[in-house]
């Protein structure tokens, strides 16, 4: 069965449809949409959160509410254990591919000057310094990142910060539709998921991931949000 988009009626692709949470895609006006409203007889509110959960005590995120205001803030994790490791790792890895280069670059030959033979054997590891680069970027994100997310009677604002990184975004009230878990559709290089947790806002044209240590945060997070958008 083919799928449309709602918005533009462009063709929706395979691989940007989600039967297991069902939802969809769409790549030409970047549309998120339930399946339920374009196929009828499919299940609504798939991965949706409609009541109320109570709030784990652990829970690393900070949510004041009032009446007309919902405001969640994701501190930053620190050096945890995990972040940790993948620090040493990525300086491993970071000082083996320096060592490589600098072999393939012959400065270990006498000092002589590198050949051109030299200079483009050594252009192969640059992809493995790109990877090393994003590890440690991966590290600063855990490290330092943090995210907010502000809801009022008229719009939607989010903030994303890390070190010098800050990114702002406003959406209009209107164009918000509910909170879901969320559900990654890209594996890590372990091909494990499981380490992958948040409630994702989905809004017209996009989303927006609140992170969460846990599905029992992530849940507790669906559900608040959700809550205060049925007011």
């Amino acid at each position: 069965m083919k799928i449309y988009c709602p918005s533009c009626r462009e063709l929706v692709q395979a691989a940007d449809v989600d039967l297991a949470i069902g939802w969809a895609k769409c790549a030409a006006c970047q549309d998120v949409f339930e399946l339920s409203s374009v196929m009828p007889g499919f299940p609504a509110h798939s991965g949706v959160v409609e009541s109320v959960v109570e709030r784990p005590f652990n829970a690393r995120a900070v949510v004041e509410q009032s009446r007309d205001d919902l405001d969640i803030f994701i501190p930053r994790q620190g050096f945890r254990a995990g972040t940790c490791a993948l620090l040493g790792f990525a300086t491993f890895w970071l000082a083996f591919i320096a060592f490589w280069t600098a072999g393939a670059l012959g400065m270990f030959g006498g000092g002589a000057p590198p050949q051109a033979i030299n200079i483009g054997f050594a252009a192969f590891s640059i992809p493995f310094w790109l990877v090393g680069f994003g590890m440690l970027g991966g590290v600063a994100w855990a490290a330092f990142g943090t995210k907010r997310l502000k809801l009022d009677r008229n719009e939607m604002r989010t903030q994303i910060q890390c070190l010098l990184y800050f990114r702002n975004r406003t959406i209009d009230r209107s164009l918000v539709q509910r909170a879901r878990l969320y559900v990654p559709k890209i594996q890590g290089q372990t091909g494990n998921l499981q380490d992958c947790h948040g409630a994702e806002i989905v809004f017209e044209k996009g989303s927006f991931v609140v992170p969460a240590d846990d599905t029992a945060e992530a849940t507790w997070l669906a559900s608040v949000i959700n809550e205060f958008l049925k007011t």
